[in-house]
């Protein structure tokens, strides 16, 4: 069975590609992750990535010399390297004097006499020779005999005013002279290189440089702390650096420090431990992200394999009963069946390892769900390779082809005839009503995602932490695979009807096509099973991107409150010694509403309020005051129909009732027992010395209001009411509402023709773009994308499995047919309308399936990057305009598919099927 093995071995492929697809679209990601923080660190530091700087003053318990310097330099590298896990790229070190008096000879008459010209720091900087520019005598030069050769950096030696070769000497805190002489000046070939611990232009312009040799003969004898400070300059190769270490290299460097400390007692390390941090963290977000969404594909893909094994055993069954028949003993069926299998696991590795890395250099182009754009690519490479999670994919593909093997190996030719003269059994789980006892893990998984609020909250600090319960992991995929489960109880009957309707039918054609799939309803429940999942997932996941899409925007439009907002800015009234309180020099927002793009603004003042809820000020809660005005408010701020249980335009409403009214949160109103007219006695901070203490009263509540959290409870009242205690504008942000298409860059341009200026910026617009850009959303488009094709190839691949295995079967019965007189046509016609039918059922099964398990579980993928609770709530969009389509195309190329392969057996070989006879 050439034809069968392939489609055998473009399974194994398949589902090794899936597997390590993720794990290496999941590395390159973690990768490019890493480099931009780590990145971020070089820029703001000016450092090597994984560079550390250790410093350590000389003390009684560790009195540093120029030699111990170097002896703990080693000691210190050591210490990182096998801590972090990294090899040295290289140790800087430098040993200063600390400070020492710069003065002129006593014969020198250029200068005041006794008067230190300058405090400088004697200090030698290992290997800075080949790092500088020096004009006068190089490093290399034979030293003076009688003074001390130092090199000064060409700023200080301009600012002093001095020569090469002139003399000085150094008064150390004893007094004790050193004579020294300009031996040049210096400056840095590269004040960016890797080799400087900080800017040499600034760190060490009052340093004066001397030779290793020179500090140990001529300084370290006058000294009485021999050197005051050493600074080593570690940096680890970031070229071994691999993501999935990057915890390791945040814990690697705290114990580093924690060891250091035991022999360097008073040191400090500056480590990239924030960066690495914080890399950490989007990890973490992305781990939790890709598992999520990954999930549900591999679940499919452990069932595709199971399945197609079923479907191959299971026609391949009477090749077996022969086999037994003959003298085969059933662990002789079992031994060819292993090497069958490991013969494709040879074969199919490579191949699946070479298209999983073609799928995770793919998933780098996503921009949306089955969206590509050109883009820099992915650093996909083989360290991404995941060998537990391939080895366990093809340990269960292995144990699915011998345990099906090993169910049909017990069965002899009589038997096996016996059993294909009854009416067919269906499944294992068909049998023992597994989809029901499904039912209760799958709700009990759903009521606890529920009560969790998100799959986001199952990890608090480590991804492993989604193992506790992987029940909650799976629980999407679970409820898909039940649904399926219970399309497919309900298949049998809904045969039975098509098959009573074929007895009353006159036509040949329609009556053979119901009666077969009456008769033989449970033979179709495994390659159905896997064309309703499919497209369940299908939808589930063009769902999930669709929610998600429109998640980002309303997440981001929720902080920002409008298009755009920012608070007006006048310098002269910031720097003045002493600011006038209030803001009457803003502009009123009609001329903000005038400046480009702009159609409306309106004035939202942030205050800070301690809200007293028991009329003593230890019971007073921190929280915020929202001063809107009301008109202005509705016509410019975003809103979202379940924010609250009425409109906007209501809420304002409510305002306008009584000047003090203010909105509270529904929660808080229920917490604290409060009902709508109650008042709360709330002291408002407005500006720097102006504040209000009023009763106020509740007139309405809100579920959600724009730039409000839980962390801070918030109370939404009347602005003019609060400025009408004052005769004066208090400072206020302003929100705008833009144009379609315009641009927030050029509102923010025109700012300051109203002779003012804008500071706290925030433009809904730009943030969504750099939000899109995120590697983050990368990963989850990626993946979904991804998945959602394959998914639909092993759907393809088991139905086409089937039909192939299936062929056998009934090619006798369809040369039998042609014997008595159906033309090719009709027999053609036959099959055609069994798979539109089995394709209709299995596409509306399907979508009703994913649709139902979007609408449950896509709410509850609430997971950002961001720190604290992440809102609006995420609402599940069914995207009604792309599901209907997408049934039709995956059920016409699927019935096309089919058709190609049943046309071309029937057409090759019916005669020899007629002449071989059922056997």
């Amino acid at each position: 069975h050439m034809g069968l093995s392939l489609l055998s071995l473009f399974g194994v492929v398949l589902a090794v590609a899936l597997v390590s697809s993720a794990a290496f679209f999941s590395n390159a990601v973690d990768t490019v992750i890493m480099r931009q923080e780590l990145a971020e660190y070089s820029r703001i530091t000016g450092r090597p990535p994984f560079s550390s700087r250790v410093y350590a003053p000389s003390s009684r318990t560790v009195p540093l010399t120029i030699e111990r310097v170097e002896t703990l330099g080693g000691n210190v590298s050591d210490t990182l390297a096998n801590e972090v896990g990294l090899p040295v790229r290289s140790l800087g070190l430098m040993a200063d004097s600390g400070v020492l008096e710069l003065h002129a000879l006593p014969e020198d008459t250029r200068y005041e006499s006794g008067r230190a010209l300058d405090n400088v720091n004697v200090i030698y900087l290992k290997e800075i020779a080949d790092h500088v520019a020096v004009e006068g005598q190089s490093f290399a030069d034979t030293p003076s005999a009688d003074a001390l050769d130092v090199w000064l950096h060409h700023l200080l030696a301009a600012d002093l005013g001095v020569q090469v070769g002139e003399r000085f000497q150094l008064l150390t805190n004893q007094d004790v002279p050193i004579p020294i002489r300009i031996a040049g000046f210096w400056e840095p070939t590269d004040a960016d290189e890797s080799f400087w611990f900080n800017d040499p232009n600034g760190a060490l312009v009052d340093k004066l440089v001397v030779r290793r040799d020179d500090y140990v003969a001529q300084l370290e004898p006058r000294l009485e702390v021999k050197v005051r400070a050493a600074t080593w300059y570690v940096v680890l190769d970031e070229s071994k650096a691999t993501p999935a270490r990057g915890r390791d290299y945040v814990d690697g460097f705290e114990r580093a420090k924690v060891v250091i400390g035991r022999y360097l007692p008073d040191s400090q390390l500056t480590t990239p431990t924030v960066s690495l941090g914080k890399f950490v963290g989007r990890q973490t977000v992305l781990t939790t992200l890709l598992l999520g969404f990954n999930v549900p594909a591999l679940g499919f893909l452990l069932y595709f394999l199971v399945v197609t094994s079923a479907v191959v055993a299971y026609w391949q069954r009477r090749e077996t009963a022969i086999m037994i028949s003959r003298g085969m003993t059933r662990w002789g069926v079992l031994s060819y069946t292993l090497v069958e299998g490991l013969v494709l696991f040879v074969v199919g590795l490579p191949l699946g390892l070479g298209l999983g890395m073609v799928l995770a250099r793919l998933m780098g182009y996503t921009s949306s769900f089955l969206e590509f754009e050109p883009r820099l690519a992915l650093p996909v490479s083989v360290n991404g390779i995941n060998i537990p999670l391939i080895a366990i994919t093809l340990g269960i593909l292995l144990v699915a082809k011998l345990w099906t093997a090993a169910a049909t190996s017990g069965e002899t030719v009589l038997t096996q005839q016996r059993e294909h003269a009854r009416p067919p059994r269906g499944p294992f789980w068909y049998r023992a009503y597994l989809d029901f006892l499904l039912l209760i893990p799958a709700y009990y998984g759903y009521q606890q995602l529920m009560q969790r609020g998100s799959l986001g909250a199952l990890v608090q600090d480590r991804p492993e932490e989604l193992y506790q319960d992987p029940l909650l992991i799976v629980v999407p995929a679970l409820f898909v695979v039940v649904m399926a489960f219970l399309a497919m109880r309900l298949f049998p009957w809904v045969m039975r009807f098509l098959d009573w309707l074929a007895h009353r039918m006159p036509w040949l054609t329609p009556h053979l096509a119901l009666r077969q799939l009456g008769r033989y309803s449970q033979n179709y429940i495994n390659p159905m099973l896997l064309v309703i999942v499919s497209l369940a997932l299908g939808v589930y996941t063009l769902s999930m991107a669709a929610s998600l899409d429109r998640w980002l925007v309303d997440r981001i439009y929720y902080s920002v409150g409008a298009d755009l907002a920012f608070t007006p800015y006048l310098e002269s009234e910031a720097t003045a010694e002493t600011p006038a309180v209030g803001a009457d020099w803003v502009p009123p927002t009609t001329e903000f509403a005038e400046l480009p793009g702009a159609v409306a603004a309106t004035r939202v003042g942030d205050y800070r309020a301690e809200i007293d809820l028991t009329g003593n000020a230890s019971g007073r809660i921190r929280g915020r005051f929202l001063g809107v005005d009301r008109v202005a408010f509705s016509q410019v701020a975003w809103f979202r129909g379940d924010l609250a249980r009425e409109s906007l335009g209501g809420l304002m409403n409510r305002l306008a009732v009584v000047d003090n009214g203010i909105l509270v949160a529904q929660e808080f109103l229920t917490e604290n027992q409060l009902n709508i007219g109650d008042q709360l006695f709330i002291h408002v901070i407005t500006d720097f010395g102006a504040s209000v203490n009023e009763n106020f009263t509740i007139v309405g509540t809100y579920e959600y209001f724009p730039t409000v959290y839980p962390d801070q409870p918030a109370v939404v009242g009347n602005l003019e009411y609060l400025f009408s205690f004052f005769g004066v504008t208090m400072p206020h942000r302003i929100w705008v509402d833009l144009a379609p298409g315009a641009d927030g860059k050029a509102f923010f341009a025109a700012v300051p023709s109203l002779g003012i200026d804008s500071r706290d910026r925030a433009d809904a617009a730009a943030t969504i773009v750099e939000e899109q850009a995120k590697m983050e959303r990368v990963g989850v488009f990626g993946t979904l994308s991804v998945g959602f094709i394959a998914g639909t190839f092993m759907a393809a691949l088991g139905l086409l499995t089937y039909s192939y295995a299936s062929m056998n079967e009934r090619m006798y019965l369809f040369s039998v047919m042609r014997s008595i007189g159906l033309n090719r046509n009709q027999v053609v016609g036959q099959v055609a309308l069994e798979y539109t039918i089995l394709t209709a059922y299995g596409a509306t099964a399907g979508v009703i399936a994913g649709s139902t398990a979007a609408t449950m579980f896509v709410p509850l993928f609430r997971i950002t990057g961001d720190l604290g609770t992440a809102l609006p709530p995420l609402l599940p969009i069914l995207a009604r305009a792309e599901i209907f389509p997408m049934a039709i195309l995956f059920a016409a190329v699927m019935i096309v598919l089919e058709m190609i392969v049943i046309t071309s057996a029937l057409f090759q070989k019916l005669f020899s099927a007629l002449r071989l006879g059922h056997q």
